[in-house]
């Protein structure tokens, strides 16, 4: 796949590798990468796999080891990286020696995943955050990891995030292609969930995913896991894996940055909320979609 640099208003680029005008970051690309994404939709599932589906930056992590251990039914940290388990940056042959239950997690569309996932009905996760803390926890992330390449300032970036000038498209899109299939697919077992509503009452969701997930547990376990998998004691604890992961300009891991509700308000001028307000309205024109911008 070529790699490509997408300029801002301003110059500034952002490195992605490109697949048929639909960006993936370079940092994950394995030795065949091109050759693992393109047969990804004929990998074989497993009746029991669970998959996370996320536009990136939606709370992924902390949702993947919440579900990991549910499914796991230990409430013990889980001593790997979600990574590990995401499918447009793993090898198939890593993908069959996941050990089953397999929790796997992707970003990309669902055309993209591998078609025996519909066929077999396996459960999906499908996780949202409001956009506009998406954009703001996005524009970190790239201005933070090596790879990308990206000096961009804010000033520049929601209009570079609202065309979708990023890896995974745009966030209206990958959020209306889920709305549309899950309409379309109304006996398909997925459970939706929001970052907002996460951190409103985490044991409240913790315990939906745990029913959704058909689990054998009682309250006093969905409490511990709850409790592990808090944003500050995540952060604390699984930082110094994802060092391993991806480089970092300032050697400090920080895929574990802020995880609050509303943060958007510090970055986005009135102008840049007014202007995003406006796309939104208009891009998502139709859409049941009701993102919560802040916790009351």
């Amino acid at each position: 796949m070529p790699i490509k640099k997408l300029p801002d208003n301003s110059g500034a680029t952002l490195t992605v590798v490109d697949l048929d005008g639909y960006y993936l970051p370079t940092f994950y690309e394995l030795e065949d990468h091109e050759e693992q994404i393109r047969s990804l939709p004929k990998w074989k599932a497993r009746d029991d796999d669970v998959i996370l589906c996320t536009y990136p930056k939606s709370g992924t992590h902390w949702l993947w080891e919440i579900v990991s251990m549910l499914v796991q039914n230990k409430a013990k940290r889980i001593q790997t990286v979600k990574q590990t388990a995401m499918l447009e940056v793993i090898a198939e042959e890593s993908y069959d020696n996941l050990p089953s239950p397999r929790v796997l997690n992707s970003h990309v569309y669902f055309e993209y995943l591998p078609q025996d996932f519909a066929k077999r009905k396996c459960k999906i996760v499908y996780a949202m955050r409001n956009p506009k803390d998406v954009a703001v926890s996005f524009y970190n992330h790239h201005s933070k990891i090596i790879e990308y390449d990206f000096s961009g300032k804010w000033e520049d970036y929601v209009s570079r995030f609202v065309k979708g000038d990023v890896d995974y498209g745009t966030w209206f899109e990958y959020t209306l292609k889920w709305e549309k299939f899950m309409a379309d697919n109304q006996d398909y077992p997925i459970i939706v969930t929001t970052y907002e509503d996460m951190k409103e009452d985490s044991l409240r969701e913790v315990t939906r995913i745990a029913k959704f997930l058909e689990v054998d547990c009682d309250q006093a376990f969905l409490q511990e896991v709850t409790d592990l998998c808090h944003f500050d004691k995540m952060k604390k604890e699984k930082n110094a894996l994802e060092e391993q992961v991806a480089g970092w300009k300032d050697g400090k891991p920080g895929m574990y940055r802020k995880g609050d509700v509303g943060d958007w308000k510090n970055w986005f001028t009135v102008a840049q909320s007014e202007y995003f307000d406006s796309v939104y309205m208009e891009k998502m024109k139709g859409s049941k979609v009701q993102p919560r911008y802040t916790l009351r």
